[in-house]
């Protein structure tokens, strides 16, 4: 372990000691010399911290801290910043609440960030998490220990961001001047601090073991590059799966979001070729079971495929186009699921319809009439 991370273990370990703040926990170590390896005042106690630091986060941060990767790649960052867990933690659970309180919104502080650092020049389909964004996930660990919480959720994460340069800035030019206060108000402090044997025994865990991946599994966003028209085909197309009764977000209910869309790039292709799409009509259950949790294949469509053929095609808006250049590329119509009437509907649809090159070809022809955004 090099000097540079045990100073840093030490500092979180005085953090989730004492409640203090990064810099001044720093600040304390570093005047006592406690900051070359141990734990603060208690030279006798360190932490192993677990390489992998996924396994301490709730199913609810862990979702988010995944969809960091979607907005780097989004973006077309290289790397996953403390700016992408912004981004992320702003899109759903406790920390989307509490901004929602203060008027602040995903896609504001999407476009702070495109204002301050733009857009990157080449997708980068497997982002890593940078050192800052590693720290932020350090300290959110910390902070939630301080607070007398073990398993860190998202207003542990915005604890943390709001202790990280920029996205104190990001929130500062939204009207969020601490972090802190806004935590506090929804969230106070209630518990003393976790035992410190209890930390060092979970990180021991962690270490050894690794976490459990998160149940129900990340929810993948209607991203800010997708257009009108295609955030309302994903959108029917979660809509399908709950009225044909399914648990999940398959590709055959994207392709019928995306084939039933009233306007945009693939209306335009539809009419202009003649292709004869019978609505999507399926028997409203009692019980729906639909969670809005998309399959694997589903999700790649809409996070990473339709992000290359964006980038293959020149465009940097998502257009139903794009989707439905995703979705017949993948050739995997729901292989999971339970009704085997919504699979054949896909599959005769599909089979009347020209074959992907036509299809793509006609998608680009009528791409100069961008969708809106």
């Amino acid at each position: 372990m090099t000097q540079n991370r045990r100073s840093k273990h030490a500092i979180r370990s005085r953090m989730a000691q004492t409640g203090e703040k990064y810099t001044k926990a720093r600040r304390v170590l570093a005047a006592t010399g406690g900051d070359r390896g141990g734990a603060g005042d208690d030279a006798g106690v360190t932490i192993t911290w677990p390489e992998e630091s996924l396994g301490w986060f709730t199913d609810q941060a862990y979702n988010a801290i995944l969809l960091a990767d979607d907005e780097a790649r989004m973006l077309t960052h290289p790397r996953v910043d403390a700016e992408h867990l912004l981004l992320a933690v702003a899109r759903y659970g406790n920390v989307k609440s509490l901004l929602a309180g203060e008027g602040i919104d995903a896609r504001a502080i999407h476009d702070v960030i495109v204002q301050i650092r733009g857009f990157g020049d080449k997708l980068e389909l497997r982002p890593r998490r940078s050192p800052a964004s590693e720290e932020v996930l350090g300290r959110a660990v910390a902070a939630a220990a301080a607070r007398g919480v073990l398993g860190p959720s998202t207003e542990h994460l915005l604890l943390a961001l709001g202790e990280q340069d920029l996205t104190a800035r990001i929130l500062g030019e939204l009207g969020v001047g601490s972090a802190q206060a806004l935590v506090d108000a929804a969230y106070p402090v209630t518990r003393p601090p976790v035992d410190h044997t209890l930390i060092e025994r979970r990180a021991a865990q962690l270490a050894s073991s690794g976490g459990a991946a998160p149940s129900p599994g990340p929810i993948p966003p209607i991203f800010e590059r997708f257009t009108s028209q295609a955030r309302a085909a994903v959108n029917a197309g979660i809509v399908y799966a709950g009225e044909a009764d399914d648990l999940c977000v398959e590709p055959a209910h994207l392709l019928f979001g995306v084939l039933n869309a009233k306007a945009g790039v693939v209306a335009t292709v539809r009419t202009r070729g003649g292709w004869h799409i019978p609505p999507a009509q399926f028997v409203r259950p009692r019980f729906p079971r639909a969670t809005g949790i998309f399959s694997p294949d589903a999700r790649r469509i809409v996070a990473e495929d339709v992000l290359m053929i964006a980038e293959r095609l020149d465009r940097r808006m998502v257009t139903t186009g794009h989707l439905l250049i995703a979705i017949l590329e993948r050739r995997r119509l729901g292989p999971n699921l339970d009704r085997r009437d919504l699979d054949e509907r896909a599959s005769q649809i599909t089979s009347s319809l020209p074959d992907v090159r036509a299809i793509t070809a006609a998608v680009i022809e009528a791409l100069p009439g961008e969708e809106d955004s």
